[in-house]
């Protein structure tokens, strides 16, 4: 089979797998680590990138394989998110946050009380992203964000900026705190 029939034969088995999983697009095994979806997208670049093939397909193909190498492209991005989200930094839930990503609010703790106590009011979910003020949410979604591409660096500058706006947040001191032990163990 020549080049051009292998890189038609993969786009058009990647746009038939419209709502597949991350790892079936990039052929790999389900749970398969960073290495593993990073080599496999590497090699679908090497074989498929459209900028290789602008002038041997025709446009109709060439489209096909832009759409496929797209969504290659999307299933990496998603993988290597899920595994460089640092699990110290939770993301806020409501406001739009993937609810795969939120965990469960956080719940005051309380304890239970003994019989004779004085009943204790319940107490009502602590939702940081109501405690802090708009712009500070705004600085603490971009942290996020640099968090899910990696950039530590760019998450500490954002919680710092989050801080700035409002710094009486103790929920964005110690989220701030939490990167910077991450940022320290990096080499």
């Amino acid at each position: 089979m020549s080049v051009r029939s292998d890189v038609l034969l993969w786009a058009q088995r990647v746009v038939a797998r419209k709502a597949a999983p991350a790892y079936q697009i990039l052929e790999i095994a389900a749970g398969s680590g960073l290495d593993v979806a990073q080599e496999a997208f590497h090699k679908i670049a090497r074989m498929a990138h459209p900028d290789l093939h602008r002038t041997g397909l025709t446009p109709a193909e060439l489209e096909l394989v832009t759409t496929a190498y797209a969504r290659a492209a999307a299933a990496y991005q998603e993988i290597r998110s899920e595994k460089l989200l640092t699990s110290r930094m939770r993301p806020i839930q409501g406001l739009g946050s993937d609810p795969a990503l939120v965990p469960p609010t956080t719940l005051i703790p309380t304890s239970p009380a003994p019989r004779h106590a004085v009943p204790q009011p319940v107490h009502q979910p602590v939702n940081p992203a109501q405690a802090m003020s708009s712009k500070a949410l705004l600085y603490y979604r971009k942290a996020e964000l640099g968090l899910r591409r990696g950039d530590l660096t760019g998450a500490v500058l954002q919680l710092k900026m989050a801080i700035a706006s409002d710094p009486l947040s103790q929920f964005l001191r110690s989220a701030l705190a939490e990167v910077e032990s991450e940022v320290g163990k990096k080499p």
